[in-house]
């Protein structure tokens, strides 16, 4: 036998030029590694003949394996989606299926991402975070059954398990309108990976206002783009030149939420004594020391894990082609950010 078929990890890693340790994280589509240097390691392994070799000892993979496609390079939201990961693990390995977490990064080209889901040898995949329709549709036309989780933006196309943007919005907002608030803003940050999650937030927001006969002028919605905390800061401090300043902020999640209560704080404004706070979520860690206490419209991520892999495994044995979507509704969650006027 060449020596070529006895190619080991460690062979990879020397020819590389990287530790074993990044090799094999490299492999296993785990660890926060470069596209660069992942790609690198796979074609070293390619060239040694590793692939092949993998692939036969990961039979029991192959026949029962679903994978876990989530994006390496968001883990400031690691806390909101590890409750899904765990319960879809936990609901896999319940029926007998060997769960496989995928990392890839949302700017990979999407022909890597598929290759890597297709090496692991999954029959199915639930994705989280990741936001590319050509993606999804190239392993469906590969027979890998795919579940889109937590992004609205193709539930016509493929099965879904998504929050209701809209009513979390729209019932947040209703929180502060019976606290007696009748001059609100909205802020968010710009998602051109999500287009339907901002629309439907915005929309549920104005739904309430509506509803109940209060008047929104464009000035008052916020718009920057992700993590500008120097915008953020700019924007509200022209809104709160004004004669009517607004008594509460919806933002468009808590993690944006964070953002705005650090602006107000260098405006001179506090939360809740000046301004209200509601955004949905639960992005943050509350249980963290010093983690400023908003109150959210809860996204119950594991809720969505188990409903996800409900469909998963009802796709898996009626593989018919209708497209199924099912959406969890957000819970109002009180805490320190707001008050009555």
């Amino acid at each position: 036998m060449s020596a070529v078929s006895h190619a080991r990890l460690k062979d990879i890693a020397k020819k590389a030029k990287v530790s074993v340790a990044t090799a094999s994280l490299a492999l296993s589509g785990k660890g926060r590694i470069s596209e660069e240097v992942r790609s690198k390691v796979r074609d070293t392994a390619d060239l040694l003949g590793y692939r092949a070799r993998r692939r036969t000892r990961l039979g029991e993979v192959a026949s029962n394996g679903l994978g876990i496609l989530h994006a390496e390079d968001r883990q400031y939201e690691w806390h909101f989606i590890r409750p899904t990961i765990l319960e879809l693990e936990r609901s896999m390995r319940q029926r007998g299926h060997v769960p496989v977490l995928i990392a890839a990064s949302t700017r990979a080209d999407p022909e890597k991402v598929v290759r890597h889901v297709v090496e692991s040898g999954v029959r199915a995949v639930f994705t989280l975070q990741m936001s590319d329709g050509a993606v999804f549709a190239e392993l469906r036309a590969r027979g890998i059954q795919v579940v889109v989780i937590n992004n609205s933006g193709f539930q016509a196309r493929f099965n879904s398990v998504c929050v209701d943007d809209f009513q979390g919005a729209y019932e947040g907002t209703l929180s502060l309108l019976s606290l007696g608030h009748r001059s609100l803003a909205f802020v968010e940050y710009a998602r051109p990976e999500s287009p339907n999650v901002v629309a439907d937030r915005f929309i549920g927001f104005r739904k309430a206002l509506e509803e109940h006969r209060v008047s929104f002028s464009p000035e008052r919605r916020i718009t920057v783009p992700f993590m500008d905390a120097k915008k953020l800061e700019k924007k509200l401090a022209a809104l709160f030149t004004r004669s009517e300043k607004p008594t509460a902020i919806f933002a468009h999640d808590d993690y944006l939420g964070l953002f705005v209560i650090d602006a107000l704080g260098r405006l001179g404004l506090s939360v809740p004594r000046d301004v209200s706070l509601v955004a949905p979520g639960d992005v943050l860690d509350y249980n963290l020391p010093l983690m400023p206490q908003i109150t959210t419209m809860r996204i119950d991520t594991a809720l969505l894990g188990k409903i996800a892999a409900n469909l998963m495994f009802d796709r898996m044995r009626n593989t018919d082609s209708d497209v199924h979507v099912l959406k969890v509704k957000e819970q109002l969650v009180r805490r320190a950010s707001c008050r009555q006027v």
